[in-house]
C-alpha cells in the first residue's frame, strides 16, 4: 500500500507541476480599448489583466475585467452578412484607461510616473532624479532625399553605468504623412523595481505600434526590454 501511495504521489505531483508552469508562463499582453480589425487583439480578453490609469501627474494600476466581442468591419466586411463580421471591440465599464496589461507580477496601487518634455532631439524623461533622454540622431537629408534617416536611442545612467540602448529607426519629416516616427507616450515604473518603463508610439503610413518596455525583463547593459506589443492597421 506504501508504494502504491509513492506511485499514486508522484503521478498527481507529475501532473501538479506543468499546470503551475501554464499558470507562471501566461503571455505578456497589452491592449486598448477601441476598435480594431481582427487579429489585431484576442478573440476573447480572458482574464488577470490590469488598467493603467493615468491622471495628469497620477498613475495607478487595477484590476480590470476588459470584454472583447465581434462588430462590423467597415473595410473587411459585408454589412448584410453578419457571418462576416470580423472586427473586435475592446470595452470596460469606467473610466478608460490609458493601457491594459496583461502580466504576472503586476500589483495593483499607485505607479511612480515620470515627467516628460519634449526637446529639439527627442524628449527628457526623469522618475525621481534620475534623467533619461529619448535621442533621434538624424543623416542629412542627400539630394533629392525627402526624408532624414535617423536612428533612436534611450540614453541614461543604469547601476552606475551610462547606457546608450537603440530603439528603432525612423525616417522622419514633419511635413509628410508617410514619415515613420517613435515616440515615449508613457513613462514610470510599472513593475516597482525602481527603473524606467516606457510605453512607446511608432507610426508609419496607414499602421502604428503600442510597445511595452520593462525594465524588469531587460537584458545584462539594456534599459528594458519589449515584453507586448499592440499593432494597428488602418484601411
Amino acid at each position: 500500500m506504501r508504494l502504491a501511495h509513492c506511485v499514486l504521489s508522484s503521478l498527481l505531483l507529475g501532473l501538479v507541476i506543468p499546470m503551475a508552469s501554464a499558470v507562471d508562463t501566461i503571455p505578456t499582453e497589452i491592449m486598448q480599448v477601441g476598435t480594431f480589425h481582427g487579429g489585431e487583439v484576442p478573440n476573447v480578453a480572458g482574464r488577470n489583466w490590469f488598467a493603467l490609469m493615468v491622471d495628469g501627474e497620477h498613475a495607478e494600476l487595477k484590476t480590470a475585467a476588459p470584454k472583447i466581442k465581434t462588430v462590423f468591419d467597415g473595410i473587411m466586411d459585408d454589412e448584410k452578412d453578419k457571418a462576416s463580421y470580423s472586427g473586435k471591440q475592446v470595452e470596460m465599464k469606467g473610466p478608460e484607461p490609458f493601457l491594459l496589461i496583461r502580466r504576472e507580477g503586476l500589483k495593483t496601487g499607485i505607479v511612480k510616473q515620470a515627467s516628460i518634455i519634449a526637446t529639439d532631439k527627442g524628449q527628457t524623461i526623469t522618475l525621481d532624479k534620475t534623467v533619461y533622454t529619448v535621442e533621434h540622431q538624424c543623416k542629412e537629408k542627400g539630394k533629392g532625399e525627402e526624408f532624414h534617416a535617423c536612428k533612436v536611442y534611450l540614453v541614461g545612467n543604469s547601476n552606475g553605468k551610462s547606457i546608450k540602448q537603440w530603439l528603432g529607426d525612423t525616417m522622419e519629416n514633419n511635413d509628410s504623412d508617410f514619415a515613420e516616427t517613435i515616440s515615449v507616450s508613457w513613462a514610470g515604473d510599472i513593475d516597482r523595481d525602481g527603473k524606467i518603463d516606457l510605453v512607446i508610439e511608432k507610426s508609419r503610413y496607414n499602421n502604428s505600434d503600442t510597445v511595452l518596455l520593462l525594465s524588469s525583463a531587460a537584458k545584462a547593459g539594456k534599459h528594458l526590454l519589449e515584453v507586448a506589443r499592440l499593432s494597428r492597421q488602418g484601411c
